[in-house]
C-alpha cells in the first residue's frame, strides 16, 4: 500500500530512515531508501529528517521501501520547467541543467575536477587564470619564454653588455 509520512530519523552508513505516519501516528520500522543505482555505479542521496516521503509498505505496514521524497504546498520546486533537470542544495549550491538552451550551470564556491578536460569553444574568465604548473600553447610555453628572454642582454656603448632589462617576464 501506498503511504505518506515524514521523515523522522536518518540512518545514513545503512542508508535507511524511519517515518511517522500522521494517518495513524505511527512510526515505522528501519526503511530502505530507494537509489537509483547500487551495483557497479553508485548514487546515493538521503531524505532529510521533516522531509515528506512516499512509502511503499505491505499490508500491515511493517515492512516496506520509502520511494522517495514528493514536493508539497510548503516545499516547492525551484525550477518549473519540463527542460530543466536541477540539484539545489540548501547552501545555494546548484547544478543545473536546461535542455532549450543547452547550457549547464553549476555554482559552488570550490570545484574540484580530476582528470583531462577537452575544450572547444571560447573560454570567458572574469577572474584571472592562476596555474600551478607551466602554460602552453600552441607555439612555446610561457617557461620557455621566460629562459629565453629574461637572461638576455643589450648590445650599445660599443656593443658592450648594458644593465639587465628592468622588467623580467
Amino acid at each position: 500500500m501506498l503511504r505518506f509520512g515524514i521523515v523522522s530519523q536518518i540512518d545514513p552508513i545503512n542508508v535507511q530512515a524511519r517515518v511517522s505516519f500522521e494517518d495513524d501516528e505511527s512510526t515505522s520500522y528501519w526503511l530502505p531508501i530507494l537509489q537509483t543505482k547500487t551495483l557497479k555505479d553508485k548514487f546515493y542521496a538521503m531524505p532529510d529528517i521533516g522531509e515528506q516521503v512516499a512509502c511503499l509498505m505491505d499490508e500491515n505496514s511493517e515492512d516496506g521501501v520509502i520511494l522517495g521524497a514528493i514536493y508539497s504546498t510548503e516545499d516547492v520546486p525551484v525550477v518549473t520547467s519540463e527542460k530543466q533537470l536541477s540539484l539545489n542544495l540548501e547552501n545555494n549550491s546548484l547544478i543545473n541543467i536546461d535542455k532549450e538552451t543547452n547550457s549547464l550551470n553549476i555554482t559552488f564556491e570550490n570545484i574540484n575536477l580530476n582528470g583531462n578536460i577537452n575544450h572547444t569553444g571560447k573560454l570567458i574568465n572574469t577572474d584571472g587564470i592562476k596555474s600551478n604548473s607551466d602554460i602552453t600553447d600552441k607555439t612555446s610555453s610561457m617557461q620557455a619564454m621566460r629562459d629565453t628572454y629574461n637572461p638576455h642582454t643589450h648590445t650599445g656603448n660599443q656593443g658592450s653588455p648594458t644593465s639587465a632589462p628592468n622588467k623580467t617576464m
